[in-house]
C-alpha cells in the first residue's frame, strides 16, 4: 500500500483536457522516447533555435557536430519512466474522468518529473527519456523488465505500487541499472533488491529519525515514556523505538508503558516527561490526551509529546492544551510553500496543466533534477556517487545510506513542531 502525504486536487476541465490528450498520445507511442530535450519558448519554438541567416559551411559543420555530440549524450543519460497510466482500461470513445483519476498518480508524478528535466536541459543537459506504461499489473511489469527499452535504459524510475516493484526487480535481467522506487513507502527490505534506491523515508526510518530527536531533547532529570498501542500505525512507529535510544544514550531513561494508569505512575516531576505515542486512532488520542489535561491540573508536570508522521493530517483543533505540550513529528518533506522556488514552480505547472501541483509533481520535479544531474555529472558511473551526493529538493531531500541486500535507502526527514493551530517546519 502506497502512505504518502498528498492533499490531491480535484481535476479541473482543462486538466482532464489535457490529460486526455496525453493518455491518448502516449497510448499510440508508448514506450515514447523523446529524443534530445529542448527548452520551448513561449511560441512552441527551441530556445537556440538556428536563424534563418545564411550560414558558412564551418558553422553548418560545427552546428552539426554539437548536435551528434548533444545526440550521443542523450543516448548515454537514457531514463525509463515507468508508471501505472492503466491505459488499456482507457477507451477513447468513452474517455470518462474515472479513467483521469485512475492515472492521476502517474500522471501528477510525470508531469513534474518532465519539468525538472527541462529545467536541467535549460542547463545544457541532455536526456532520453522512455515513458512506459505498467498497468499496474504483475505480468506487464514482467515482460517490461525482459525488454529492449528497459535494457537500454541507464536508470529506471518506476514501477510505483509495492507488488509491481517487487515483480520488476525480480525480472530484472540487468542488476547493475538502478530502479528508483519514486513513491512506495515500504520498507527496502520488504523487497531485498541490492539496485532498488527508495526515495520514500519508510516508517523505520521515521522511528530512527525520531528517537535521535527525543534523545537530543532528553536531559539528565528527564524520562522518557513510551506509550505502546494496539493499533497498527502506534506498533510500526514504537518498534525498536527503545532499542535505538539505548544505542544512542545507554544511561537514558526510558519506561515503557501500555495504558493510562502505568503512564501516570511512570511521570516524574523533577524533569520533562517526554511522551513518545505512535497511535491515529481517534479513540486513543482522546484518552491520552484528555488524561494529560488532567494531570496539568492536579500537578505542575512538564510534557512533551512526540508523534507519528501522520498526525500531520489530523485535526487537533478540539484540543485546547495540544499546543502547550510542543508535539513534534517527523515529516518527509522540507518544503516552504510561500518560498520564491515553490511559487514559481507553482505558476509554471498551474500555467501548463490548469491545476495546482500535488505532492507527487513536486517529488517527480525533485527526482528528474537529482538522477538527472547525477546521470550528466557522472555518465554511467553515477551509482557509485549516491551515497556521497546529498540533494535539498523543492519537496523532498536525499541522504542515502546502502545496504548490499536491499539497497540505498533515503534516510532524510524533517521535523514539524504544532504552533497556533498545524504542524510546522521547525
Amino acid at each position: 500500500m502506497i502512505s504518502v502525504q498528498n492533499h490531491q486536487q480535484r481535476l479541473s476541465g482543462s486538466k482532464l483536457l489535457l490529460a486526455v490528450g496525453f493518455i491518448l498520445t502516449l497510448g499510440a507511442c508508448s514506450p515514447k522516447t523523446t529524443g534530445v530535450l529542448r527548452s520551448p519558448d513561449h511560441r512552441g519554438g527551441n530556445v537556440g533555435a538556428v536563424s534563418q541567416k545564411e550560414e558558412k559551411p564551418e558553422e553548418k559543420k560545427t552546428e552539426e557536430t554539437i548536435y551528434e555530440a548533444k545526440k550521443a549524450e542523450a543516448l548515454r543519460n537514457s531514463i525509463a519512466l515507468v508508471l501505472p497510466f492503466q491505459l488499456d482500461r482507457v477507451s477513447p470513445s468513452t474517455l470518462s474522468k474515472e479513467d483521469i483519476d485512475r492515472s492521476a498518480v502517474a500522471l501528477d508524478f510525470y508531469q513534474g518529473f518532465q519539468l525538472g528535466l527541462d529545467q536541467l536541459s535549460k542547463e545544457g543537459k541532455s536526456f532520453t527519456l522512455r515513458i512506459i506504461d505498467s498497468r499496474d499489473d504483475e505480468a506487464q511489469n514482467s515482460n517490461i523488465a525482459k525488454s529492449e527499452e528497459v535494457a537500454n535504459a541507464a536508470i529506471i524510475v518506476g514501477p510505483v505500487y509495492p507488488k509491481e516493484i517487487r515483480t520488476f526487480g525480480a525480472n530484472l535481467s540487468n542488476k547493475n541499472i538502478l530502479q528508483i522506487n519514486p513513491l512506495a513507502a515500504s520498507r527496502a527490505s520488504d523487497f531485498n533488491l541490492p539496485n532498488l534506491v527508495s526515495l520514500t523515508p519508510s516508517i523505520n526510518v521515521h522511528t530512527k529519525a525520531m528517537a535521535t530527536k527525543v534523545a537530543k531533547d532528553c536531559g539528565a532529570n528527564d524520562v522518557i515514556i513510551i506509550y505502546n498501542t494496539s493499533d497498527n500505525d502506534g506498533r510500526q512507529f514504537i518498534n525498536g523505538f527503545s532499542t535505538e535510544l539505548k544505542r544512542l544514550k545507554p544511561n537514558i531513561q526510558v519506561r515503557s508503558v501500555s495504558n493510562i494508569e502505568q503512564m501516570n505512575e511512570a511521570l516524574v516531576t523533577t524533569g520533562k516527561n517526554l511522551l513518545v505515542i505512535g497511535t491515529t486512532d481517534k479513540f486513543q488520542l482522546r484518552v491520552f490526551l484528555n488524561n494529560l489535561d488532567s494531570k496539568m491540573v492536579e500537578n505542575n508536570y512538564s510534557f512533551h509529546i512526540y508523534g507519528h508522521p501522520l498526525w500531520d493530517r489530523i485535526d487537533f483543533s478540539a484540543y485546547g492544551n495540544f499546543a502547550s505540550y510542543s508535539p513534534v513529528i517527523s515529516v518527509e518533506s522540507h518544503m516552504k510553500p510561500t518560498s520564491s522556488e515553490a511559487v514559481a514552480f507553482k505558476d509554471l505547472y498551474y500555467s501548463l496543466y490548469g491545476v495546482n501541483p500535488s505532492d507527487h509533481s513536486y517529488k517527480g520535479y525533485d527526482a528528474a533534477r537529482y538522477f538527472g544531474s547525477l546521470l550528466a555529472k557522472y555518465g554511467e558511473n553515477y551509482a557509485k556517487h549516491i551515497t556521497d551526493e546529498t540533494f535539498d529538493g523543492l519537496f523532498s531531500s536525499y541522504r542515502f545510506e546502502y545496504n548490499s541486500a536491499y539497497g540505498y535507502v533515503n534516510s532524510s526527514v524533517s521535523y514539524k513542531v504544532y504552533r497556533g493551530s498545524s504542524f510546522q517546519l521547525n
